[in-house]
């Protein structure tokens, strides 16, 4: 589920009548990020961006909201030509590759804080509107509705990993109060705590329910039965929050980026006031921590 993979031919650049082939892995992530994001359009040109990544070893997702924040940038006039060397525009494959190219050499002060993230970028130039950052950690492919951005906005990590929003966004007809969408992000994020120190891979979430887990365990020699194993999930959450807290962690310095609020969802448009309120909820639970 996680991997596939894809083939690009490309000439040799000194050889033109000789190819050479690169087996490429991809997801949906990258298809998202280096893709739909930038406005690319054709097969070859999204395995070229991310060839060029993965030969970097830089973040897809970071790189493409990176990127697609910078073109919004130049097209606005709140950066120049000069800052970004080459013209980035939506759909321009080779203009990409070249950007992705200074993000990692930095030639200048716009590459160099470009390299540090949109949030930063956007700090020092303007844009936060669109730049699409959750807690200073650019935003995967989920726009399903309120759970998934909450769930980046409040996870341990930022991540769409943390608590899966994007699922519970599925299934959810009509959304809850914010305590209690709040309540079930929390408790999802508590039980991937125990799947993940089993190294369990989340795609197979649904098999291994508590009681599958203790049973699983049982042969090993380990007796535990399902409430243990979701104390201790909570137990872990807990003792990552409060770590995250002593670090500097602040509720109230997470930014909702408008850009979120003017797209519509498969549940419409988003309501800023309920994405507050659940934070003004959570911000409650990380101060008793």
């Amino acid at each position: 589920a996680c991997v596939h993979i894809a083939v690009l031919r490309l000439p040799y650049e000194n050889e033109p009548y000789f190819y050479k082939t690169i087996m490429i892995s991809y997801d949906y992530e990258l298809l998202y990020s280096l893709g739909s994001m930038l406005g690319i359009g054709s097969k070859e040109g999204l395995l070229r961006l991310i060839h060029r990544v993965e030969t970097y070893t830089l973040d897809a997702m970071s790189t493409g909201v990176c990127l697609a924040w910078a073109t919004e940038a130049l097209e606005k006039g709140i950066i120049s030509r000069d800052d970004t060397i080459v013209d980035l525009k939506f759909g321009d494959c080779d203009a990409y590759l070249k950007a992705i190219d200074y993000i990692v050499r930095q030639p200048n002060d716009f590459y160099r804080n470009l390299a540090c993230g949109a949030e930063h970028a956007a700090k020092v130039y303007g844009g936060s509107d669109f730049a699409l950052t959750f807690g200073k950690n650019e935003m995967p492919g989920y726009h399903t509705g309120y759970a998934a951005h909450i769930g980046y906005l409040i996870g341990l990590r930022h991540s769409h990993l943390d608590n899966a929003g994007y699922s519970l966004d599925q299934k959810l007809k009509e959304y809850p109060e914010p305590e209690e969408l709040v309540g079930k992000l929390i408790k999802e994020e508590q039980w991937r705590q125990v799947l993940s120190s089993l190294v369990v891979c989340f795609f197979a979430r649904g098999v291994y329910k508590a009681d599958i887990v203790r049973k699983a365990l049982k042969p090993l020699g380990i007796e535990i039965s399902e409430d243990e194993l979701n104390r201790l999930g909570e137990k872990i959450y807990f003792e990552k929050l409060r770590l995250k807290k002593q670090m500097g962690f602040d509720v109230s310095e997470l930014r909702i980026p408008k850009r979120i609020l003017e797209t519509e969802t498969p549940h419409g448009k988003l309501n800023e006031d309920y994405i507050r309120r659940t934070l003004e909820y959570y911000a409650k639970i990380v101060s008793e921590v």
